[in-house]
């Protein structure tokens, strides 16, 4: 996302400069600097380096998924913060009552977690929030699978490899659970995650199963577009971007229903699609339905899925994101502008892989 921000943001009227907080110092790229951060940095360490990589004030300052505006708004100088949500976590719904007083806009993408912004931070109102459409870069949709039922139905998930929201330790059960059902199949992991190695190892010897890694450009499109279904198997959900771009080329979603973003997605296309959460069996059964219905039916549920992302295609994340930009700037401003001095307190000394582990809410209160 940060990546089409530098892209497309000057042609937008948007003068940017980013921040990686995990990024080296030098990365290289025009307008980025990175403060150097990893899994040992502390909150401490990390207003350390953001003071003196700052070089001047802003006019606004976008904190994604409000990540440290906790402990950097008192040295951010920006004259209007504003946050966008990308993901729905455990806890968040406190978390952001923590940030009140902090924030004068907000940016959501998926309208689940807009309506807990504006409960959670009301002095927002509707004038300061807005729902914005993730991107698909791509001009107009396709569907142009062969039909399913003279072959094995391809599914596929792509995103984070992980344990902890992805959950793809669900995997193996819901093949089992595809192999009670007779299904035939063939799976595909699109991306790169912790949990890599351990997926690698537990599907080793099965011919049926394959990973492509991290694919970016046409090699990303051309595997999306040759599977008939993506599934996820998560605990929670924003709305993932993958799950659009599929779309997009009539893979039908398949989907836990986490009161996410995608859940009146994938419900316009059809209803089965979406099953109870953590439930593989059902997963399973959603799947080989699929595999039952004529070519035709299939046909219809690719065109739906195509109608129900159309709002994301082209700029209109971009444009969604520098309009709200500008009219956060034209009211007038309500975060705080002074602060008293920060005080020192145990966790802003705890490095950042534990508090990810076990006080994951102290990243939200603020310092000062």
């Amino acid at each position: 996302m940060l990546r089409l921000h530098h892209q497309v943001d000057a042609a937008h009227g948007l003068d940017s400069t980013f921040c990686a907080y995990f990024e080296p110092r030098d990365t290289g790229v025009e307008r980025v600097f990175g403060l150097g951060l990893n899994a040992f940095s502390t909150i401490q360490t990390a207003r350390r380096k953001f003071r003196s990589g700052l070089a001047s004030s802003a006019e606004t300052i976008v904190y994604h998924n409000f990540w440290g505006m906790a402990f950097f708004a008192d040295l951010d100088r920006g004259s209007r913060r504003i946050g966008v949500l990308h993901t729905d976590t455990p806890g968040l719904a406190s978390w952001l009552r923590q940030l009140r007083g902090l924030v004068d806009g907000a940016l959501c993408v998926s309208r689940p977690l807009l309506e807990i912004v504006r409960r959670e931070l009301p002095e927002l109102g509707e004038d300061r929030t807005a729902w914005l459409p993730y991107p698909v870069a791509r001009e107009q949709t396709e569907a142009e699978q062969q039909p399913v039922a003279s072959r094995p139905i391809v599914l596929g998930f792509a995103g984070r490899l992980s344990f902890e929201q992805k959950r793809v330790d669900r995997f193996p059960l819901l093949i089992e659970a595809l192999d009670r059902l007779k299904v035939d199949f063939r799976f595909e992991f699109l991306g790169d995650g912790p949990q890599a190695t351990w997926l690698k190892r537990r599907f080793a010897n099965d011919r049926r199963v394959k990973f492509h890694g991290r694919l970016s450009g046409s090699g990303y499109w051309d595997v999306l577009r040759s599977w008939d279904a993506i599934v996820f198997v998560s605990d929670y959900e924003g709305l993932p971007i993958s799950l659009i771009e599929a779309m997009a080329v009539g893979v039908l979603p398949v989907m836990p229903s986490v009161g996410s973003g995608a859940d009146p997605y994938v419900r316009n296309v059809r209803e089965d699609l979406l099953y109870p959460p953590g439930k593989t069996d059902a997963a399973a059964a959603a799947i080989q339905a699929l595999t039952r219905a004529s070519h035709s039916e299939i046909q219809q549920l690719r065109h739906r899925a195509n109608s129900v992302v159309k709002a994301h295609l082209g700029d209109c994340y971009e444009r969604a994101f520098v309009r709200h930009v500008f009219r956060v700037a034209a009211l007038p401003r309500i975060s705080r502008s002074t602060f008293r001095r920060a005080t020192p307190r145990l966790r802003m000394f705890v490095p950042f892989a534990v508090l990810r582990r076990v006080w994951l809410g102290a990243l939200w209160k603020p310092v000062a």
